[in-house]
């Protein structure tokens, strides 16, 4: 594993999160537009997928669909993209643009819960008192007269907040299906095309399939398949690279460029709500992540 203190580590992390970031605001355009979120989803990474496979076969890599690869490819690809994709696109009109960015906050909490299902981490007190901040970071945005602007946007929050849970899955999966060694955008190519095998069948029978022909609906559909082409290429080499523990800090970057984007786009301000909740959460993960430096007791 290579050192993370240097500039290529920390600018690796910040493209991933300035990049990611912009994903909020084409899907905020892809909706106004009049794109389903299925069918948004669903073009979304299959594009970025077949734009990476030919840049695999460029190189001369194939993407193989193995059953050990392809367990990997649906997994990760469906509950780290396909699915959250979607959500966030149904959920994205209904909430201030600033808000619906603080649910990935919350990923590496989900991902600590999950862990200690599957065995792969331990119940700490550090990890409980994280959890506990995390939550509390959601209970700001819930409250009377803060971020949200009514109870009809509490409901879509709450429904959000089932991506943080998905991406925890997608992140417990990459450990236990983690296939053999390839390149990283080989294994993005697979991501994303496993993501759009498991939204084509919703998008048909709910009936959401579409062309996305016009201007409209292009623009933002394109520019969603570049930024989940080039992120994913990045996810990919910052874990094989840095570690996932690296990684983790996107989450807070993604967060913070999120709202930047949200003002250049449609300049809109960050409640002071928003803020609180963000600085809960990235508390509460911090303080979960000192249960790596020793044993502490379990609670």
């Amino acid at each position: 594993m290579e050192k993370t203190l240097g500039v290529t580590p920390i600018s690796m992390l910040i493209a991933a999160a300035l990049i990611y970031g912009l994903v909020f605001p084409f899907n905020a355009l892809a909706t106004e537009a009049g794109a389903t979120f299925f069918g948004h989803a669903f073009w979304q990474v299959f594009t970025g997928g077949v734009a990476l496979f030919a840049v695999a076969l460029a190189r001369g890599r194939t993407v193989s669909f193995r059953w050990t690869f392809f367990r990997a490819y649906v997994m990760v690809g469906a509950f780290g993209f396909g699915l959250p994709m979607a959500l966030l696109t149904l959920a994205g009109p209904h909430l201030p643009k600033g808000i619906l960015p603080l649910v990935l906050a919350l990923s590496p909490i989900f991902t600590y819960l999950v862990s200690t299902v599957f065995r792969l981490d331990r119940m700490s007190i550090y990890g409980v008192i994280g959890i506990a901040l995390g939550f509390g970071g959601v209970a700001v945005v819930l409250a009377p007269d803060s971020a949200l602007p009514g109870e009809d946007s509490v409901s879509w929050f709450m429904l959000a907040l089932i991506v943080p849970f998905m991406l925890a899955i997608a992140n417990v999966s990459a450990a236990l299906l983690r296939p053999p060694e390839t390149t990283s955008v080989v294994m993005g190519s697979g991501f994303l095309l496993g993501a759009a095998i498991s939204l084509f069948p919703l998008m048909l029978i709910f009936g959401q399939f579409y062309v996305p022909a016009s201007a409209g609906l292009l623009v933002p559909t394109l520019g969603s398949a570049a930024v989940n082409g080039v992120f994913i290429v990045l996810f990919a080499e910052i874990v094989r690279r840095f570690g996932p523990t690296f990684f983790a800090q996107f989450n807070y970057l993604a967060v913070v460029a999120a709202l930047g984007w949200a003002f250049v786009f449609f300049a809109e301000l960050p409640s002071v709500y928003a803020l609180v909740a963000l600085a809960l959460m990235a508390t509460g993960v911090l303080i979960s992540e000192l249960r790596h430096r020793g044993r502490d007791p379990a609670p």
